[in-house]
């Protein structure tokens, strides 16, 4: 059977982070939040039929704040993810966490609707960066969140942490990282703050406090020093794991792998098309309200990829990976020589190390990946045609 990701999207928060760009609304009523989770199973079971064939390896709920579901909603959920999809004995489940809404008891109901990996918002351990950036949250509360989450039996577990924060220091960012090292968790992602527009922090930037960029870059190397002595491996630009911790989830995203989203603002890539829902909660759920006739479509985006597209998505994504390219099955997958179509647009960067040929390809060094951006706008070019690709 082809492997296949799901993501359900909870568009909730307690409120918005000053940093966040992400669809979600502060909104805590549970009867609101029933009526979407009853929308969410109804837009999954109309998959039903198009997804038959398919095993579901990895399940990613995100949000905004998936711990404020309750434990009956949570359940719902699984239950109905169970009966529209084959989902493998095997399948990574992972639940996004706030530190400022997990308890026990429901930790623990999450654990047993079938959540095995659970992803927690921490951020920081500074209790003033946390307070700047708008989290509801303080560092006990992380310290307690993992602690929970470990008495629930959940053996899986991811901590985010940003650097560049407003405020922030070498050493608070090093003391952030050390903390979560010593929770001994399996898993940390590591995200460089980005001033987005809309959001109070693009608003507030020009007074900001924020680091330069040579501390910012001597604040992600530093960090990533720690963490490698510490066990854990990059395996992505933003990611580091103990050996057999990589989110499965999110690696299908960068090997190009098809998934389903569910929700506003959620992204699918299936079929060979990639589409996106409105982001418009009110319109979202009266789609899927029995009681109500809307005619107004809920689709955002929707393109029928062409095939030398392709090519450069799995390009541009793959090299996030330390992985990287395998040659091999880059000519598996496209029927051309990855040499013959980037080797020239490589060459500077090989030249730089930046890039570096690997044993079963190339990839990025820590240092070109820390200026990926850069180097891939250089290297991929969506609108080329590739002969024997496009036609």
């Amino acid at each position: 059977m082809t492997g296949l990701g799901l993501y359900l999207h909870i568009p909730f928060c307690i409120s918005k982070c000053k940093y966040c760009d992400f669809y979600s609304l502060p909104q805590t009523s549970e009867s609101l939040r029933q009526k979407y989770v009853d929308a969410l199973c109804r837009h999954m079971e109309e998959y039903k039929i198009q997804a038959k064939g398919y095993a579901v390896t990895s399940i990613y709920i995100g949000g905004g704040t998936p711990s404020l579901l309750t434990e009956a909603q949570m359940k719902q959920l699984m239950k109905t993810v169970k009966r529209c999809f084959y989902v493998t004995p095997k399948c990574e489940i992972s639940a996004e966490v706030n530190p400022g809404t997990a308890d026990r008891r429901k930790l623990r109901a999450f654990h047993r609707a079938g959540i095995n990996r659970l992803s927690i918002g921490a951020q920081s351990f500074d209790d003033n960066e946390l307070s700047v950036c708008g989290r509801i949250h303080s560092a006990n509360e992380v310290y307690e969140a993992v602690t929970l989450a470990k008495k629930a039996r959940f053996n899986n577990i991811n901590l985010d942490i940003m650097y560049g924060l407003p405020g922030q220091s070498k050493r608070s960012l090093l003391t952030s990282i050390k903390n979560a090292i010593e929770l001994n968790v399996e898993h940390i992602s590591l995200y460089g703050l980005k001033l987005e527009q809309g959001t109070p922090f693009w608003e507030e930037r020009n007074s900001l406090d924020l680091p330069d960029e040579d501390r910012e870059r001597d604040m992600y190397f530093s960090a990533i020093d720690l963490m490698r002595y510490a066990g854990l491996r990059q395996y992505e630009i933003s990611n580091f794991a103990k050996k057999g911790y990589a989110c499965k989830h999110n690696l299908r995203y960068w090997n190009c792998d098809e998934y389903l989203g569910f929700g506003p603002a959620a992204h699918s890539y299936f079929g060979g098309k990639r589409f996106s829902f409105k982001k418009d909660l009110a319109l979202y759920m009266d789609s899927f309200d029995p009681e109500k006739h809307v005619r107004k479509s809920i689709i955002d985006e929707y393109i029928d990829i062409p095939a030398s597209a392709r090519v450069a998505e799995y390009v541009m994504l793959r090299f996030r990976l330390s992985a990287g390219i395998n040659c091999e099955k880059f000519k598996a997958r496209f029927g051309r020589r990855f040499e013959d179509l980037y080797y020239d647009k490589m060459l500077p960067f090989l030249k730089s190390g930046h890039i570096v040929k690997t044993t079963k390809g190339y990839a990025f060094t820590p240092e070109g990946m820390y200026v990926s951006n850069y180097i891939l706008a250089r290297i991929v070019d969506f609108d080329l045609v590739i002969p024997g690709i496009d036609n």
